[in-house]
């Protein structure tokens, strides 16, 4: 397939993509990174009112807003323009990088906390806005299918460089120094991208109030509010009490807030936030098999750190070195993940990351602590990745193809949504488990796996979801096919028709 036209050479085609690929690379290092360097900035702060088993929230929190605001922020790249929102989501990246940087002063585990929040909320504007880049310059095709195969593949080289980089800063140097660097390299993404993106997805349609009043102004708020007290309750409740007044008024106000934004998607707004088109069975399942896919993946990568960290008390490179095989995997991902999409159907690779999913809990679950790294812990690295690999551009690529080219930043947005939005929700469940079961046994290896058996069964039912979604894309495959004969046959009702028989009659 040829390049596409708004590329002035195959250098421009490059150099875009790949900084469509740094959004996710980098994305995925800022989850890591502050989960690598975790007990080196416990240490620095060394806040004896916070509690250790809050530590979740180092990689929750970031998270968290790129999960939530991301709702909202494909929708805003749609009426602004996916460059413009690609561009200030960057310099956003950069400013709060510098000021969590910065955040070490304060001596505050909590404001570093609320700062990696706010970090957050730029990978929630440059990671759909990016998709959506993609799929507005790429024609359904095999290009595209290598296109949003690299950007899948970004992410486990992001989550390796992203680890092992911050251990060797923090262990060697100063860990505020890998915040700093994040916001020197997102300041150089934000000048590039600015440049080679072409200038056909800045939107100049409209005024500014004009374009504000498409924004769904009351479902954003709704929506957004009520993913981030359903999130904060899910994973602050095990902490202080499911008791505590405070939790329970906040579940009913997440709950009910979440109930009001589905109501006015769907009964009153007349331009929504979630278009039309999401709400059919193909998009719900694939949805619902990415959201349970990567939930798990958020319980595996959380313990997997843990049991290096505290348990076999690995130092930070060292474990931020392990992550190596993630690269390896991810560089092979890249160079056939393209070619898988554009030969297998969409619903087979989603089944297929389902269960690289479920593999990488079960065998983290039965690790032995005093085992060499070389055996278990080595052999789940080489199947999780492909999870990560295939299930995050298939899902995109689903619902690219399935959205009109004006809704494609809500495409990415929705995919991203539910990747990192799920890591935060069910990370902050399973940390209900393995709380109460520390507090029964006061065995910190048995309490790390009760949350991977919670983390087994999330991933499972998305094994099986996904299964549902093969059958859902068969019987549609089989109704398309019956419903094309059927209009041949309307075409030329007097066309003769052949029999097996007469045709083995016929001789040469």
């Amino acid at each position: 397939m040829a390049r596409p036209a708004v590329f002035r050479s195959c250098l421009h085609e490059v150099v875009s993509v790949f900084m469509i690929c740094l959004a996710q690379f980098l994305a995925q290092g800022g989850v890591l990174m502050a989960l690598s360097t975790k007990n080196i900035i416990l240490h620095s702060f060394n806040d004896p009112n916070f509690d250790h088993s809050q530590a979740v929230w180092f990689m929750g929190s970031f998270a968290l807003t790129v999960g939530t605001f991301i709702l909202i922020s494909g929708k805003i790249g749609d009426v602004f323009g996916l460059k413009l929102v690609f561009v200030v989501g960057w310099v956003w990246v950069s400013l709060l990088s510098i000021v969590t940087g910065f955040s070490y002063y304060s001596k505050s585990v909590i404001f570093f906390i609320i700062c990696r929040a706010l970090q957050g909320i730029g990978f929630a504007l440059i990671l759909p806005c990016g998709m959506g880049i993609l799929g507005t310059l790429y024609p359904n095709g095999e290009r595209k299918n290598i296109a949003f195969g690299c950007v899948g593949a970004s992410g486990p080289s992001g989550a390796f460089f992203g680890a092992f980089m911050a251990a060797v800063i923090a262990q060697l140097a100063w860990w505020p120094w890998v915040f700093w660097i994040m916001g020197i390299a997102a300041a150089i993404c934000a000048v590039v991208s600015y440049w080679v993106i072409p200038l056909e997805l800045t939107n100049k349609d409209g005024s500014t109030r004009d374009k504000l009043k498409r924004v769904d102004t009351y479902g954003s708020l709704t929506g957004v509010a009520g993913l981030i007290l359903l999130n904060f309750v899910w994973t602050q409740g095990p902490v202080v009490g499911w008791g505590t007044a405070y939790i329970i008024i906040l579940l009913v106000v997440s709950l009910a807030l979440t109930g009001i934004f589905f109501y006015l998607e769907v009964k009153v707004i007349e331009m929504p936030l979630l278009p039309a088109g999401v709400f059919n069975r193909k998009i719900g399942l694939c949805l619902l098999c990415l959201g349970l896919g990567w939930g798990s993946f958020g319980i595996w990568q959380y313990y997997y750190w843990s049991l290096l960290l505290d348990l076999r008390h690995y130092t930070p490179i060292h474990a931020g070195l392990t992550y190596l095989t993630f690269c390896i995997m991810g560089i092979i991902a890249a160079l056939s993940c393209g070619f898988i999409m554009s030969r297998t159907s969409p619903s087979y690779i989603i089944s297929f990351a389902s269960i690289a999913f479920m593999c990488g809990c079960i065998m983290l679950s039965i690790t032995p602590v005093d085992q060499s790294f070389f055996r278990i812990s080595f052999g789940q690295l080489f199947i999780l990745v492909w999870g990560m690999d295939l299930s995050f551009p298939a899902a995109s690529l689903i619902l690219s193809d399935n959205l009109p080219i004006e809704q494609q930043g809500m495409a990415g947005s929705l995919v991203t949504t539910v990747t990192n939005f799920s890591v935060s929700l069910i990370l902050g469940i399973s940390s209900t488990a393995e709380i109460e079961v520390f507090r029964r046994t006061g065995n910190t290896l048995s309490s790390y796996r009760a949350a991977l058996y919670l983390g087994i069964g999330v991933s499972g039912l998305g094994v099986l979801c996904s299964f549902v979604f093969i059958y859902q894309h068969l019987r549609e495959s089989k109704q398309l096919k019956e419903e094309k004969m059927g209009e041949i046959e309307q075409e030329d009702p007097l066309r003769p028709t052949i029999d097996k028989n007469d045709l083995n009659e016929v001789k040469p």
